[in-house]
């Protein structure tokens, strides 16, 4: 079920993309852009790395820790403290 939903949403920000970004509207580039986030967010959930063919998002990496650290680099940041 979770995978017939990413596919209607992936076909349908797919085709507004095709159809209605050429035509002028008065807030430019926002619904496109979003319809363009959608689109690629639904495609790497269902497997499929889109985001290579596209110059300006970069490469979109899975992290294993989601924690945020202040520095990375630091033997600070790296070390655990057992209480």
């Amino acid at each position: 079920m979770k995978r017939t939903i990413l596919w209607f949403f992936a076909i349908f920000s797919g085709l507004y993309l095709l159809v209605m970004g050429p035509i002028f509207d008065p807030l430019p580039l926002i619904d496109e852009g979003v319809a363009l986030a959608i689109f690629v967010k639904c495609m790497s959930s269902l497997g499929y790395d889109v985001a290579r063919w596209i110059p300006f998002l970069g490469k979109w990496r899975k992290t294993k820790n989601t924690t945020k650290r202040s520095n990375p680099g630091s033997k600070a940041a790296a070390s655990t403290v057992d209480v």
